[in-house]
Protein backbone atom coordinates (compact mmCIF):
# COMPACT_ATOMS: atom_id res chain seq x y z
CA UNK A 1 0.00 0.00 0.00
CA UNK A 2 1.45 3.51 -0.76
CA UNK A 3 2.40 5.39 2.12
CA UNK A 4 3.23 2.64 4.68
CA UNK A 5 6.32 2.52 5.51
CA UNK A 6 7.53 -1.09 5.34
CA UNK A 7 5.85 -4.27 3.30
CA UNK A 8 2.76 -6.26 5.57
CA UNK A 9 5.13 -8.81 5.78
CA UNK A 10 7.46 -6.82 7.55
CA UNK A 11 5.66 -4.63 9.21
CA UNK A 12 4.00 -8.04 11.17
CA UNK A 13 7.35 -9.71 11.55
CA UNK A 14 8.76 -6.17 13.43
CA UNK A 15 5.69 -6.42 15.45
CA UNK A 16 5.76 -9.36 16.45
CA UNK A 17 2.64 -10.94 14.40
CA UNK A 18 3.11 -14.25 12.08
CA UNK A 19 -0.09 -15.20 9.83
CA UNK A 20 -1.26 -18.34 8.08
CA UNK A 21 -3.25 -19.53 5.53
CA UNK A 22 -6.05 -17.73 3.34
CA UNK A 23 -9.59 -16.02 3.85
CA UNK A 24 -12.39 -13.85 2.22
CA UNK A 25 -14.72 -11.56 4.23
CA UNK A 26 -18.15 -10.95 3.24
CA UNK A 27 -20.39 -7.82 4.46
CA UNK A 28 -24.03 -8.66 5.98
CA UNK A 29 -26.32 -5.95 7.13
CA UNK A 30 -26.85 -6.06 11.29
CA UNK A 31 -23.11 -6.94 12.28
CA UNK A 32 -20.01 -5.88 12.49
CA UNK A 33 -17.86 -6.53 9.63
CA UNK A 34 -13.97 -6.26 10.91
CA UNK A 35 -11.49 -8.77 8.75
CA UNK A 36 -8.05 -8.73 9.63
CA UNK A 37 -4.74 -10.72 9.56
CA UNK A 38 -4.66 -10.54 13.41
CA UNK A 39 -7.27 -12.64 14.01
CA UNK A 40 -4.65 -15.78 13.28
CA UNK A 41 -1.59 -14.07 15.24
CA UNK A 42 -0.77 -16.12 18.01
CA UNK A 43 -0.44 -12.72 20.05
CA UNK A 44 -3.00 -10.97 19.47
CA UNK A 45 -5.68 -13.67 18.59
CA UNK A 46 -6.72 -14.69 22.51
CA UNK A 47 -7.47 -11.37 23.59
CA UNK A 48 -9.47 -10.25 20.10
CA UNK A 49 -11.43 -13.67 20.54
CA UNK A 50 -12.31 -12.62 24.08
CA UNK A 51 -12.97 -9.29 22.78
CA UNK A 52 -15.62 -11.29 20.65
CA UNK A 53 -16.82 -13.80 23.26
CA UNK A 54 -17.55 -11.21 25.71
CA UNK A 55 -19.32 -9.04 23.16
CA UNK A 56 -21.68 -11.12 21.99
CA UNK A 57 -22.84 -12.16 25.49
CA UNK A 58 -23.92 -8.71 25.70
CA UNK A 59 -26.81 -8.66 23.39
CA UNK A 60 -27.76 -11.96 21.04
CA UNK A 61 -28.20 -10.01 18.08
CA UNK A 62 -24.24 -8.37 18.53
CA UNK A 63 -21.95 -10.22 15.92
CA UNK A 64 -18.54 -9.46 14.82
CA UNK A 65 -17.97 -11.20 11.51
CA UNK A 66 -14.27 -12.05 12.24
CA UNK A 67 -13.15 -12.57 8.89
CA UNK A 68 -9.26 -13.54 8.25
CA UNK A 69 -7.51 -11.94 5.50
CA UNK A 70 -3.57 -13.31 4.94
CA UNK A 71 -1.50 -10.10 5.34
CA UNK A 72 -0.18 -10.47 1.46
CA UNK A 73 -2.92 -8.97 0.19
CA UNK A 74 -4.65 -7.43 3.06
CA UNK A 75 -3.61 -3.57 3.06
CA UNK A 76 -4.32 -2.96 -0.93
CA UNK A 77 -7.35 -4.55 -0.21
CA UNK A 78 -8.58 -2.99 2.66
CA UNK A 79 -7.98 0.34 1.21
CA UNK A 80 -9.13 -0.30 -1.65
CA UNK A 81 -12.27 -1.56 -0.03
CA UNK A 82 -12.25 1.68 1.76
CA UNK A 83 -12.31 3.48 -0.65
CA UNK A 84 -14.26 2.12 -3.39
CA UNK A 85 -17.86 2.18 -1.17
CA UNK A 86 -16.99 -1.97 0.21
CA UNK A 87 -15.93 -0.33 3.54
CA UNK A 88 -15.62 -2.98 6.68
CA UNK A 89 -16.71 -1.65 9.63
CA UNK A 90 -13.11 -1.92 11.55
CA UNK A 91 -10.25 -1.09 9.83
CA UNK A 92 -6.61 -1.89 11.19
CA UNK A 93 -3.83 0.28 10.75
CA UNK A 94 -0.34 0.94 11.60
CA UNK A 95 1.44 3.70 11.97
CA UNK A 96 1.83 5.04 8.80
CA UNK A 97 -1.31 3.84 7.71
CA UNK A 98 -3.62 5.89 10.46
CA UNK A 99 -1.88 9.35 9.29
CA UNK A 100 -2.43 7.94 5.17
CA UNK A 101 -6.40 7.27 6.18
CA UNK A 102 -6.82 10.44 8.47
CA UNK A 103 -5.08 12.85 5.59
CA UNK A 104 -7.53 11.36 3.00
CA UNK A 105 -10.50 11.86 5.37
CA UNK A 106 -11.57 8.27 5.43
CA UNK A 107 -11.91 7.89 8.90
CA UNK A 108 -14.72 8.88 11.68
CA UNK A 109 -13.78 11.03 14.64
CA UNK A 110 -14.59 8.97 17.89
CA UNK A 111 -14.04 11.43 20.41
CA UNK A 112 -17.98 11.27 21.30
CA UNK A 113 -17.96 7.71 22.14
CA UNK A 114 -14.71 7.87 24.14
CA UNK A 115 -16.40 10.07 26.49
CA UNK A 116 -19.59 8.25 26.34
CA UNK A 117 -18.02 5.09 27.38
CA UNK A 118 -16.27 6.98 30.05
CA UNK A 119 -12.63 7.62 28.54
CA UNK A 120 -10.96 10.38 27.34
CA UNK A 121 -7.95 10.49 24.76
CA UNK A 122 -5.37 11.13 27.77
CA UNK A 123 -6.05 7.60 28.75
CA UNK A 124 -4.68 6.29 25.78
CA UNK A 125 -1.07 5.78 25.34
CA UNK A 126 1.08 9.28 24.13
CA UNK A 127 1.39 7.27 21.04
CA UNK A 128 -2.58 7.81 20.41
CA UNK A 129 -1.27 11.17 19.55
CA UNK A 130 -0.56 10.04 15.37
CA UNK A 131 -4.52 8.97 15.05
CA UNK A 132 -5.15 13.03 16.45
CA UNK A 133 -5.78 15.74 14.41
CA UNK A 134 -7.73 18.86 15.00
CA UNK A 135 -8.44 18.01 18.31
CA UNK A 136 -10.20 14.65 17.38
CA UNK A 137 -9.14 11.54 17.93
CA UNK A 138 -9.98 8.69 15.14
CA UNK A 139 -8.66 5.29 15.53
CA UNK A 140 -7.75 3.62 19.05
CA UNK A 141 -4.75 1.99 19.94
CA UNK A 142 -4.71 -1.77 20.17
CA UNK A 143 -1.64 -2.27 21.44
CA UNK A 144 1.92 0.21 21.33
CA UNK A 145 5.35 -1.55 21.51
CA UNK A 146 7.97 0.65 22.36
CA UNK A 147 11.71 -0.48 22.39
CA UNK A 148 14.09 -0.94 25.42
CA UNK A 149 17.22 -3.14 25.79
CA UNK A 150 16.59 -6.55 26.35
CA UNK A 151 19.99 -8.39 27.84
CA UNK A 152 20.80 -11.46 28.46
CA UNK A 153 21.21 -11.55 32.52
CA UNK A 154 23.81 -14.81 32.48
CA UNK A 155 26.28 -13.26 29.79
CA UNK A 156 26.66 -10.67 31.75
CA UNK A 157 27.63 -12.39 34.62
CA UNK A 158 29.46 -14.75 33.26
CA UNK A 159 31.05 -11.81 32.40
CA UNK A 160 31.08 -9.71 35.20
CA UNK A 161 29.46 -6.88 33.70
CA UNK A 162 26.28 -5.06 34.60
CA UNK A 163 23.99 -3.75 32.67
CA UNK A 164 25.01 -0.79 30.41
CA UNK A 165 23.64 2.91 31.42
CA UNK A 166 25.12 4.79 28.67
CA UNK A 167 26.80 4.66 25.50
CA UNK A 168 30.20 3.64 26.55
CA UNK A 169 29.20 1.07 28.53
CA UNK A 170 26.93 -0.26 25.77
CA UNK A 171 30.22 -0.75 23.64
CA UNK A 172 31.90 -1.74 26.20
CA UNK A 173 29.48 -5.01 26.80
CA UNK A 174 28.82 -5.58 22.88
CA UNK A 175 33.07 -5.76 22.26
CA UNK A 176 33.03 -7.91 25.82
CA UNK A 177 30.01 -10.06 24.87
CA UNK A 178 31.63 -10.83 21.15
CA UNK A 179 32.61 -14.19 21.25
CA UNK A 180 33.70 -15.08 17.21
CA UNK A 181 34.57 -18.26 17.17
CA UNK A 182 31.31 -19.44 19.89
CA UNK A 183 29.45 -17.51 16.90
CA UNK A 184 28.19 -15.17 19.94
CA UNK A 185 27.71 -11.27 19.65
CA UNK A 186 27.15 -8.26 22.09
CA UNK A 187 24.43 -6.82 20.00
CA UNK A 188 21.67 -7.35 17.29
CA UNK A 189 21.02 -4.41 13.96
CA UNK A 190 20.68 -5.22 10.43
CA UNK A 191 24.08 -6.30 8.35
CA UNK A 192 22.84 -7.87 5.44
CA UNK A 193 22.39 -6.20 2.15
CA UNK A 194 18.68 -5.96 0.64
CA UNK A 195 16.74 -6.04 4.44
CA UNK A 196 15.89 -1.94 3.73
CA UNK A 197 12.36 -2.79 4.74
CA UNK A 198 12.94 -4.27 7.68
CA UNK A 199 16.50 -2.11 7.99
CA UNK A 200 14.09 0.69 8.81
CA UNK A 201 12.41 0.12 11.78
CA UNK A 202 15.20 -1.69 13.35
CA UNK A 203 17.51 0.90 13.41
CA UNK A 204 15.01 3.65 14.57
CA UNK A 205 16.10 2.50 18.51
CA UNK A 206 19.84 3.47 18.02
CA UNK A 207 18.93 6.78 15.78
CA UNK A 208 16.16 8.11 18.39
CA UNK A 209 18.14 6.89 21.65
CA UNK A 210 20.40 9.33 20.16
CA UNK A 211 18.08 11.72 19.99
CA UNK A 212 18.08 12.07 16.31
CA UNK A 213 15.73 11.21 13.67
CA UNK A 214 15.40 11.27 9.73
CA UNK A 215 12.70 13.68 10.58
CA UNK A 216 11.67 16.46 12.87
CA UNK A 217 8.42 18.58 12.40
CA UNK A 218 7.87 17.32 9.02
CA UNK A 219 11.08 18.74 8.01
CA UNK A 220 14.14 16.41 7.37
CA UNK A 221 16.42 16.08 10.01
CA UNK A 222 19.15 13.55 8.59
CA UNK A 223 22.21 15.80 9.00
CA UNK A 224 21.71 16.77 13.11
CA UNK A 225 24.81 15.93 14.85
CA UNK A 226 22.33 13.31 16.95
CA UNK A 227 21.56 11.08 13.67
CA UNK A 228 25.29 11.11 12.83
CA UNK A 229 26.21 10.15 15.98
CA UNK A 230 23.92 7.26 15.96
CA UNK A 231 25.31 6.32 12.49
CA UNK A 232 28.81 6.34 13.51
CA UNK A 233 28.15 3.68 16.69
CA UNK A 234 26.02 1.50 14.14
CA UNK A 235 29.25 1.45 11.62
CA UNK A 236 31.27 0.96 14.38
CA UNK A 237 29.17 -1.90 15.48
CA UNK A 238 29.39 -3.46 12.22
CA UNK A 239 33.09 -2.40 11.39
CA UNK A 240 34.18 -4.19 14.43
CA UNK A 241 32.35 -7.82 14.13
CA UNK A 242 30.23 -6.69 17.14
CA UNK A 243 26.71 -7.90 15.08
CA UNK A 244 26.06 -10.63 13.11
CA UNK A 245 27.12 -10.21 9.51
CA UNK A 246 24.67 -11.77 6.65
CA UNK A 247 22.34 -12.80 9.38
CA UNK A 248 18.25 -11.75 8.46
CA UNK A 249 15.86 -10.55 11.16
CA UNK A 250 14.14 -13.64 11.79
CA UNK A 251 17.70 -15.38 12.41
CA UNK A 252 18.81 -12.99 14.53
CA UNK A 253 16.03 -12.80 16.46
CA UNK A 254 16.10 -16.80 17.12
CA UNK A 255 20.02 -16.12 18.12
CA UNK A 256 19.20 -13.57 20.89
CA UNK A 257 16.16 -16.38 21.74
CA UNK A 258 18.72 -19.05 21.93
CA UNK A 259 21.79 -17.04 24.07
CA UNK A 260 23.84 -16.13 21.37
CA UNK A 261 23.42 -12.52 21.37
CA UNK A 262 24.01 -10.78 24.84
CA UNK A 263 21.55 -7.63 23.93
CA UNK A 264 19.00 -6.63 21.53
CA UNK A 265 16.76 -3.68 21.60
CA UNK A 266 13.43 -4.71 20.78
CA UNK A 267 9.72 -4.41 21.29
CA UNK A 268 8.70 -6.53 24.59
CA UNK A 269 7.09 -9.17 22.05
CA UNK A 270 10.65 -10.54 22.19
CA UNK A 271 10.07 -12.46 25.91
CA UNK A 272 6.98 -14.52 23.79
CA UNK A 273 9.32 -15.43 20.74
CA UNK A 274 12.13 -16.18 23.70
CA UNK A 275 10.00 -18.37 26.01
CA UNK A 276 8.90 -20.54 23.20
CA UNK A 277 12.11 -20.69 21.60
CA UNK A 278 14.21 -21.36 24.78
CA UNK A 279 12.33 -21.50 28.48
CA UNK A 280 16.71 -20.91 29.94
CA UNK A 281 17.24 -18.35 28.25
CA UNK A 282 13.91 -16.82 28.97
CA UNK A 283 14.66 -17.51 32.71
CA UNK A 284 17.88 -14.96 32.08
CA UNK A 285 15.89 -12.37 30.18
CA UNK A 286 16.14 -8.88 31.67
CA UNK A 287 15.35 -5.52 29.91
CA UNK A 288 16.65 -1.72 30.57
CA UNK A 289 15.11 1.63 29.02
CA UNK A 290 17.75 2.39 26.09
CA UNK A 291 21.22 3.49 27.12
CA UNK A 292 21.84 5.74 24.81
CA UNK A 293 22.73 9.77 25.89
CA UNK A 294 19.07 11.28 23.70
CA UNK A 295 17.04 9.21 26.63
CA UNK A 296 14.50 8.62 23.94
CA UNK A 297 12.61 5.12 21.92
CA UNK A 298 10.35 4.46 19.17
CA UNK A 299 7.63 2.05 19.32
CA UNK A 300 5.33 0.55 16.61
CA UNK A 301 1.59 0.89 17.06
CA UNK A 302 -1.27 -0.96 16.05
CA UNK A 303 -4.70 1.08 15.89
CA UNK A 304 -8.39 0.11 15.03
CA UNK A 305 -10.37 2.81 12.90
CA UNK A 306 -13.98 3.10 11.63
CA UNK A 307 -14.33 4.28 8.00
CA UNK A 308 -16.51 7.06 7.21
CA UNK A 309 -18.21 4.35 4.50
CA UNK A 310 -18.84 1.59 7.21
CA UNK A 311 -22.10 0.33 7.36
CA UNK A 312 -22.24 -0.17 11.71
CA UNK A 313 -20.58 2.67 12.84
CA UNK A 314 -22.31 2.63 16.05
CA UNK A 315 -21.88 -0.97 16.86
CA UNK A 316 -18.15 -0.78 15.80
CA UNK A 317 -17.82 1.68 18.16
CA UNK A 318 -18.94 -0.08 20.96
CA UNK A 319 -16.59 -2.53 20.38
CA UNK A 320 -13.63 -0.73 20.22
CA UNK A 321 -14.77 0.64 23.38
CA UNK A 322 -14.79 -2.79 24.88
CA UNK A 323 -11.76 -3.22 23.92
CA UNK A 324 -10.67 -0.57 26.20
CA UNK A 325 -12.41 -2.29 29.26
CA UNK A 326 -9.82 -3.86 31.98
CA UNK A 327 -10.33 -7.34 31.16
CA UNK A 328 -9.27 -6.72 27.78
CA UNK A 329 -6.28 -5.02 28.15
CA UNK A 330 -4.99 -7.23 30.69
CA UNK A 331 -5.53 -10.11 28.23
CA UNK A 332 -3.92 -8.26 25.56
CA UNK A 333 -0.39 -7.78 27.20
CA UNK A 334 -0.81 -11.60 28.69
CA UNK A 335 -0.99 -13.48 25.63
CA UNK A 336 0.69 -10.93 23.18
CA UNK A 337 3.15 -9.83 26.10
CA UNK A 338 2.55 -6.17 24.83
CA UNK A 339 1.57 -3.02 26.11
CA UNK A 340 -1.99 -2.09 25.91
CA UNK A 341 -3.51 0.55 24.04
CA UNK A 342 -4.80 2.27 28.01
CA UNK A 343 -2.28 3.77 30.02
CA UNK A 344 -1.70 2.67 33.58
CA UNK A 345 -4.30 -0.43 33.38
CA UNK A 346 -1.67 -2.92 34.47
CA UNK A 347 -1.83 -4.43 38.07
CA UNK A 348 1.33 -5.18 40.08
CA UNK A 349 0.68 -8.66 40.10
CA UNK A 350 1.52 -8.44 36.10
CA UNK A 351 4.69 -6.64 36.62
CA UNK A 352 5.74 -9.12 39.55
CA UNK A 353 5.05 -12.01 36.74
CA UNK A 354 6.68 -10.19 33.86
CA UNK A 355 9.61 -8.44 35.71
CA UNK A 356 11.22 -7.03 32.27
CA UNK A 357 7.97 -5.69 31.25
CA UNK A 358 8.71 -2.77 33.94
CA UNK A 359 11.34 -0.67 31.77
CA UNK A 360 9.02 -1.68 29.04
CA UNK A 361 5.98 0.66 30.87
CA UNK A 362 8.65 3.24 31.23
CA UNK A 363 9.70 3.70 27.63
CA UNK A 364 5.95 3.61 26.14
CA UNK A 365 5.43 6.38 28.22
CA UNK A 366 7.39 9.11 26.38
CA UNK A 367 8.10 6.83 22.99
CA UNK A 368 7.37 8.42 19.59
CA UNK A 369 6.27 6.57 16.34
CA UNK A 370 8.86 5.47 14.18
CA UNK A 371 7.58 6.71 11.42
CA UNK A 372 9.35 9.69 10.49
CA UNK A 373 7.80 12.91 12.32
CA UNK A 374 5.14 14.69 10.45
CA UNK A 375 5.50 13.02 6.69
CA UNK A 376 3.92 9.86 7.95
CA UNK A 377 2.46 9.20 5.03
CA UNK A 378 5.47 9.52 2.95
CA UNK A 379 6.56 6.73 4.82
CA UNK A 380 7.37 4.33 1.64
CA UNK A 381 9.44 6.57 -0.04
CA UNK A 382 11.28 8.09 2.88
CA UNK A 383 12.53 4.69 4.02
CA UNK A 384 13.99 3.57 0.33
CA UNK A 385 15.68 6.95 0.52
CA UNK A 386 17.11 5.99 4.24
CA UNK A 387 17.82 2.58 3.68
CA UNK A 388 19.43 3.07 0.55
CA UNK A 389 22.04 5.17 2.09
CA UNK A 390 22.82 2.96 5.20
CA UNK A 391 23.31 0.08 3.38
CA UNK A 392 25.90 1.95 1.48
CA UNK A 393 27.49 3.20 4.57
CA UNK A 394 28.13 -0.64 5.42
CA UNK A 395 28.75 -2.39 2.86
CA UNK A 396 30.65 0.42 0.56
CA UNK A 397 32.28 2.21 3.35
CA UNK A 398 30.69 5.53 3.34
CA UNK A 399 31.66 7.83 5.95
CA UNK A 400 28.46 8.00 8.51
CA UNK A 401 28.89 11.96 8.01
CA UNK A 402 28.58 12.17 4.51
CA UNK A 403 25.86 9.46 4.65
CA UNK A 404 23.65 11.88 6.93
CA UNK A 405 24.48 14.25 4.18
CA UNK A 406 23.07 12.29 0.96
CA UNK A 407 20.34 11.32 2.82
CA UNK A 408 19.38 15.06 3.88
CA UNK A 409 19.47 15.93 0.41
CA UNK A 410 17.67 13.45 -1.16
CA UNK A 411 14.93 13.93 2.00
CA UNK A 412 14.92 17.94 1.15
CA UNK A 413 14.19 16.68 -2.61
CA UNK A 414 11.56 14.71 -2.22
CA UNK A 415 9.92 16.63 0.10
CA UNK A 416 10.04 19.83 -1.97
CA UNK A 417 8.04 17.78 -4.93
CA UNK A 418 4.91 17.44 -1.65
CA UNK A 419 4.66 21.06 -1.87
Amino acid sequence: MKGTTITGAARAILLGLITVSCGYYPAFAGKVTWPSFMWQDPGSAPALQKLKKTFEADDDANKINDAFVPISVFWEKQLSDVINGNAPDIVTLYDTDVRAYIERGLLEPLDEQLKAAGFNSTDLVPSRKLAEKGGKLYAVPWVTNARALFYNEKLFNDAGLKPPTNVDEFYAAAKALTDPEARQFGFALPAKPGSGNTMYIEIMPLIAGFGGGFFKEGKPYADSPETIAALKLYQRLYAENLIPRGIDLVNYRNMFAQGKIAMYASGSFMASVTANANLEVYKNLRAEVLPFPGHRTISVNVFFGIPKTAKNKELAAKVLMRMLSDDIQLTIAQAGKAHPGRKDVLPASFFDQNPWFKAFQEATQTAKSYAPEGAEQYGDEIVKIVTANIEAMLFNNVSPEKTAARIQTALTDFMATKR
